[in-house]
């Protein structure tokens, strides 16, 4: 095996490649997991370039989990020329509006259980089947 440090351009854009993934990083070097490690952790550089590769991914996840709980509407062109809501594509995903709301949301109440934050509670919040039901619709609504 290859152990011999890339240069740093080279390596942020085999890291921004990777997601910031130690294992593929070593695996496009051909060295061990452990020596890319190493190089992150001897070298603020090398480090730096991890970092951004990794908060690149975590942006294209948010990303597409905004997508998710915006769904896809279907848009038509009425009598008048106007374009008008026609339904769904693919409709907001309920499942990520859930995780959205539980993660994003938990300082709005969005929790299952009582937290804790800098020794202030989080009272959870829960909401009927109307009342989400209501949240699902204005979601749909701002989609439109």
């Amino acid at each position: 095996m290859n152990s011999k440090k890339p240069n740093l351009e080279m390596f942020a854009k085999i890291a921004m490649q990777c997601g910031g993934v130690i294992n593929d990083i070593a695996m496009r070097f051909h060295v061990t997991r452990k020596t890319v490690a190493h190089w992150r952790d001897t070298d603020q550089k090398y480090r730096d370039a991890v970092n951004e590769a990794q908060e690149a991914t975590l942006d294209l996840c948010e990303s597409n989990l905004r997508k998710l709980i915006a769904g896809v509407p279907a848009i038509e062109i009425n009598e008048k020329g106007e374009k008008v809501f026609a339904g769904w594509i693919r409709e907001p995903n309920l499942t990520s509006i859930i995780f959205y709301l539980k993660t994003k949301g938990r300082n709005r109440g969005y929790v299952e259980k009582i937290e804790v934050d800098n020794g202030n509670a989080i009272q959870p919040k829960t909401l009927s089947k109307k009342e989400a039901a209501e949240l699902l619709n204005s979601l749909k609504k701002k989609c439109q």
